[in-house]
């Protein structure tokens, strides 16, 4: 099965990318590294051309409090 994984190349994506990888599946790593960039949708279509399944493990491209908007709650909590 074709698992595409958006952040694919980062601390958690990797890791499961290598993991869906050895149960038999074909993992791609959906990521700017690998000429992907979802905010433009560079890439995006070939990446996903077959996709059975897509899981996003990315993060915020920023951290600014108005482009990620629980930060003000866990900086609370």
């Amino acid at each position: 099965m074709k698992i595409v994984v958006v952040g694919g190349t980062g601390l958690i994506g990797s890791k499961l990318v290598a993991k869906l990888g050895e149960h038999g599946h074909e993992a791609v790593a959906a990521a700017p590294d690998t000429g992907v960039d979802t905010l433009t949708g560079e890439g995006l279509a070939e990446v996903l051309a077959g996709a059975q399944v897509v899981v996003d493990v990315s993060d915020s491209p920023s951290f600014e409090r108005a482009a990620v908007p629980h930060a003000r709650y866990f900086s609370a909590n």
